[in-house]
């Protein structure tokens, strides 16, 4: 079976590598959100049998239109979510999900967000998914090594004003490496493991999970977290060290803790490594995802109700309530 991976290789080819390789003739298109139609003739060329598309609301429907095979976007992005009854957003979130409402107008045959908690907010809006799926981690590529450590904290990923907060006390006090980008894949799997913590922070102050979680999981080494959001695979002290989202000198105090103490840190470690070989092998997850949607499992991705008057004045309300903050 033909299998297609379209996507940004910096962002997303941690979710696939090479790890399914032996079990079909993958091939990745690179893309960005400016492509027209044209350029895209290699991946109708190959004429795959599932076609995955990352950031698939930027893609061409022209495109869509031409392919043979199944259509399949993946959806990476935070986007406001309900948790524990509470609308949970950010001016960022808001933003990514006016740009995501581009799928209304993609000929996807089926469309699946990775963060459950948004799937309501998103069907309120008359988006019918296909449902959630978290995205796995190529484990052959992200996997423990045995390395000398040579940091105290890693941290990869684009500077905010939020996360520097978070970072600058420990920048100050303990041996920090921050990437922020421009490494990825086998080339940043030695700096994961030559660090004693591995740091995942939000970019502003809202509760998501980015899929960097299981990817430093991956490595069998302790990491730390922002809250994420509530799922049915990750226990926040037990498998992660959860970070307050509110203060800095919470992440600060706990390294100082964990570098002193590092027997507890290797057994919360041990447990997110073993919880990401369960749930989320690249191998095993897409395996199954693939054989699932060809059994039809999932429904076909479709749009619900158009936005509505109350739509409108929602959407106002948000605006008005971002401009206050």
């Amino acid at each position: 079976m033909k299998i297609a991976f379209i996507g940004q290789p910096e962002y997303f080819r941690a979710f696939y590598e090479e790890d399914l390789n032996e079990i079909y003739d993958v091939q990745e298109f690179c893309t960005n959100f400016t492509m027209k139609e044209e350029e895209f003739e290699s991946l109708i060329d190959f004429n795959a049998d599932i076609n995955v598309f990352f950031r698939g609301e930027f893609i061409p429907n022209g495109l869509l239109k031409r392919l043979n095979g199944i259509k399949v976007a993946l959806s990476s992005e935070p986007f406001p979510s309900y948790i524990n009854g509470k609308l949970n957003f950010t001016f960022d979130s808001y933003k990514r999900f006016e740009a995501f409402l581009n799928i209304r107008d993609k000929s996807y045959n089926y469309v699946f967000h990775y963060d459950k908690s948004s799937e309501m907010f998103l069907k309120n809006h008359g988006i019918m998914i296909s449902g959630s799926f978290a995205f796995p981690i190529a484990t052959m590529t992200y996997k423990p090594i045995a390395l000398k450590k040579k940091w105290d904290v890693f941290f990869i990923g684009r500077s905010t004003p939020y996360r520097e907060r978070f970072l600058a006390p420990i920048k100050h006090y303990f041996n920090v490496l921050h990437v922020a980008h421009g490494i990825h894949g086998n080339d940043l799997v030695p700096y994961l493991n030559q660090s004693r913590i591995l740091l995942n922070l939000h970019a502003d102050n809202e509760i998501s999970w980015e899929p960097r979680v299981q990817m430093l999981m991956a490595t069998s080494n302790l990491v730390f977290s922002h809250t994420i959001s509530p799922n049915e695979f990750f226990e926040p002290n037990k498998d992660y060290v959860e970070i307050d989202l509110e203060d800095p000198f919470d992440l600060y105090n706990k390294v100082k803790y964990y570098l002193e103490n590092e027997r507890e840190g290797k057994a919360i470690a041990k447990n997110g490594f073993e919880k990401v070989l369960k749930y989320f092998d690249a191998r095993t997850r897409f395996v199954q995802l693939f054989q699932d949607i060809q059994y039809g499992k999932y429904p076909e991705f479709k749009i619900g109700e158009k936005r509505t008057h109350k739509h409108l004045k929602y959407y106002s309300y948000i605006r008005e309530k971002i401009k206050c903050k």
